[in-house]
């Protein structure tokens, strides 16, 4: 694995995305979800701030402050767009500052982060094609409701972007792009811990729980999830097989594979890369998106 090149606060520039990976266990599961890298996502705002939401609500947050929350992040991968590249960069940012102003205050989702976490983790854990995972991902996102009153943190990205009043409309919109089946093993997650963090979370964004919800939660089995994780392994393996099962299949049975020309036609009716509903962007999209370019790590230090 190349060293990322390693960047200063002074380097970055506004517009710039950064990508993070927590140490907590919501992070695991997020990146986990995702097949990512990442579990957080921000957005430069300025030379001396960035933008995010947090469990306490879209805010402000200072670069020099972000660079020593080493004890919080394990790191900060710093992603450029290119559509901020051009001549008219000024007033481009300018379109994205003015899409993420209105942002800053509202709440975050906390009541659906269960039903969106799931809801992703169908939509890029199910086997099938690339077409199948589009297709699949195009009516999920039909259930779920685009609600910009509370927003996560790469929606937050995603919506800055897409909704910048330029001309034309969605001039700095970053595609999304449906991955081939990845097999990110399921993380070995501290349930316990995983309980005690969503609690925080909770009452960081002044919804505490009920005694009796805090009781169900701090009483979850204590063993981790290793049977999930073997499980998720075992299915893993089987589907990697899957290929291998049908040639032997078709074999036994005589029948000979497609022609390349009807390869081919089949490659050139595969369906385009939707839109996405920006409730369900992941910073698993924002990681892959033709649109960003990953220039190096952001410095961490230690408070």
């Amino acid at each position: 694995m190349d060293t990322p090149h390693v960047l200063q606060p002074q380097d970055l520039e506004a517009g710039d995305v950064l990508l993070h990976m927590g140490r907590g266990e919501l992070s695991r599961l997020i990146a986990w979800v995702g097949d990512s890298a990442y579990s957080h996502a921000a957005v430069v705002f300025d030379e001396t701030q960035l933008i995010e939401a947090a469990t306490v609500g879209v805010r402000f947050a200072t670069l020099a402050q972000r660079i020593t929350m080493k004890e919080n992040f394990h790191y900060i991968d710093v992603f450029r767009p290119s559509c901020l590249q051009q001549a008219d960069h000024d007033t481009m940012l300018g379109d994205l500052r003015t899409a993420l102003m209105p942002y800053l205050g509202r709440p975050y989702p906390m009541t659906s982060l269960f039903v969106l976490g799931i809801t992703c983790a169908v939509r890029n854990k199910i086997p099938g094609s690339r077409d199948l995972r589009r297709v699949l991902r195009m009516a999920l996102d039909l259930v779920i409701d685009n609600d910009p009153t509370r927003v996560v943190c790469s929606e937050l990205v995603y919506r800055g972007f897409d909704e910048a009043p330029t001309e034309p409309a969605h001039a700095l919109r970053l595609p999304v792009i449906t991955r081939s089946r990845q097999h990110t093993p399921l993380p070995d997650i501290d349930l316990l811990a995983l309980a005690h963090e969503t609690l925080e979370d909770l009452r960081r964004a002044d919804r505490s729980p009920s005694l009796s919800s805090e009781i169900a939660l701090l009483s979850s089995p204590m063993h981790g999830m290793h049977e999930l994780a073997a499980a998720a392994a075992e299915d893993a393996s089987e589907d990697e097989d899957l290929a291998l099962r049908l040639l032997q299949a078709r074999t036994r049975l005589g029948i000979t594979m497609p022609r390349q020309a009807v390869l081919t036609a089949a490659g050139a009716l595969a369906l385009p890369e939707p839109t996405p509903n920006p409730k369900t962007v992941l910073p698993a999209d924002l990681e892959f998106s033709p649109g960003l370019v990953k220039i190096g790590r952001l410095a961490l230090a230690a408070a």
